[in-house]
């Protein structure tokens, strides 16, 4: 198996691609630490993974929030002792009022700076620590295509927050891979995984859904959540042993650096 004996923590994976991803994970191996705000989403996860006989801890956590993010690192060590991988997956466009600029609010900009790069910063640099003690580790990020681009489905604030992530991924990369940490990120396209992307995609006209389809090099179609989860996964095994400070588009061609 492909993550066999790592401890992964994914943020934001009581639901959608997070949800997918530490299933994944739980299926190659990996003992998995499932978090989100919602308790019930949360246990509902966890009690998923357990089915898979691997061992899971579910941690109700605000990731925004510093002392609640260094308890869920603390939670982490004291049942599995360490911290092989993390996947910084929360995130959103934080209930998107207006995508205009004129129309975003400065609650909702840091809402969303918040919910995508700040909890970013807080979740690596509380792991870094741990992982520089072990001279081994993954940081995964979760940008999006909106920072290569702009991001149909969500506003301003969204994409300036992920494409910070492309930022910040390269500049911790060089600082932590002397002690063996590899961070990248990955930036999808829209990808429709759960009610809430759904809902979005359905509020665009025909229109906008035939430009954006039509502009999709490998065919006429959205992004499927597992070809997100399995580069995901990839970029947090030894296979990638060589691969840091990079951006991995997955987008069906739509966007070529």
């Amino acid at each position: 198996m492909l993550l066999n004996s790592k401890v992964a923590l994914i943020t934001g994976s009581s639901r959608g691609i997070g949800r997918a991803i530490a299933m994944e994970f739980a299926r190659e191996g990996a003992s998995v630490v499932v978090n989100g705000r919602d308790e019930n989403t949360v246990l509902d996860a966890a009690r998923e993974i357990e089915q898979l006989s691997r061992p899971v801890l579910a941690v109700v956590a605000d990731v925004t929030d510093e002392a609640q993010v260094r308890h869920m690192i603390d939670q982490t060590i004291a049942q599995f002792k360490k911290i092989d991988v993390l996947v910084n997956n929360a995130g959103g466009g934080g209930g998107v009022v207006s995508r205009s600029l004129e129309g975003t609010s400065l609650e909702n900009w840091n809402n969303v700076i918040g919910l995508n790069l700040t909890s970013t910063f807080l979740c690596s640099r509380a792991v870094a620590e741990h992982m520089k003690r072990q001279r081994s580790g993954r940081i995964v990020n979760m940008a999006s295509q909106a920072a290569r681009g702009v991001g149909e489905l969500s506003g301003v604030p969204y994409a300036a927050a992920k494409a910070g992530i492309l930022g910040f991924t390269r500049q911790i990369a060089k600082e932590l891979g002397p002690f063996g940490i590899l961070v990248n990120a990955v930036a999808p396209a829209i990808t429709i995984s759960g009610p809430r992307i759904k809902k979005k995609w359905g509020q665009l006209d025909d229109e906008e859904k035939h430009n954006i389809l039509g502009s999709i090099p490998l065919g006429y179609r959205l992004a499927d959540v597992r070809e997100i989860v399995n580069v995901v996964k990839f970029l947090s095994s030894d296979d990638a042993s060589y691969i840091t400070g990079a951006t991995i588009d997955i987008n069906g061609g739509r966007y070529m650096c």
